[in-house]
């Protein structure tokens, strides 16, 4: 039991607790949630990535298939429910494709990163003439 000169010098501690409580664990939910923001969009703009690469690797160097693969980058963004940050750019070299993605995040804490950009590499299928095998 409380005598009254003890509750008289406890008043408004509770008070003073919860001002400094609240915040901090709000601070630690948003935290939380937007590092899984941009995890989500991390898988996201590696999956576009690689599914670029891919589409490029097979082509045959015509402009529709650059084209194709990067339209079907950005459609794999729309499909997995993120933004595209800025446009998605192939390097189309002898041996291997690069393709690069960038989404946007939703910003839930200010001075925490809104995009996440991810590459991927492919190898190039080589085709051979049936003399030349």
């Amino acid at each position: 039991m409380m005598l009254p000169s003890q509750a008289r010098h406890n008043r408004g501690e509770n008070s003073i607790q919860a001002v400094l409580l609240v915040p901090m664990v709000l601070g630690i939910f948003f935290l939380g949630v937007h590092a899984t923001a941009l995890a989500h969009g991390a898988h996201v703009a590696n999956a576009a990535a690689i599914r670029g690469a891919q589409i490029a690797a097979f082509s045959n160097n015509e402009g529709n298939d650059v084209a194709r693969a990067l339209n079907e980058m950005e459609q794999v963004v729309s499909d997995l429910g993120s933004l595209m940050y800025s446009a998605p750019s192939l390097e189309i070299g002898s041996k291997s494709v690069d393709a690069t993605v960038s989404v946007a995040v939703q910003s839930i804490v200010p001075f925490l990163p809104t995009s996440v950009s991810r590459s991927a590499t492919v190898s190039r299928e080589q085709f051979l003439m049936e003399q030349n095998r």
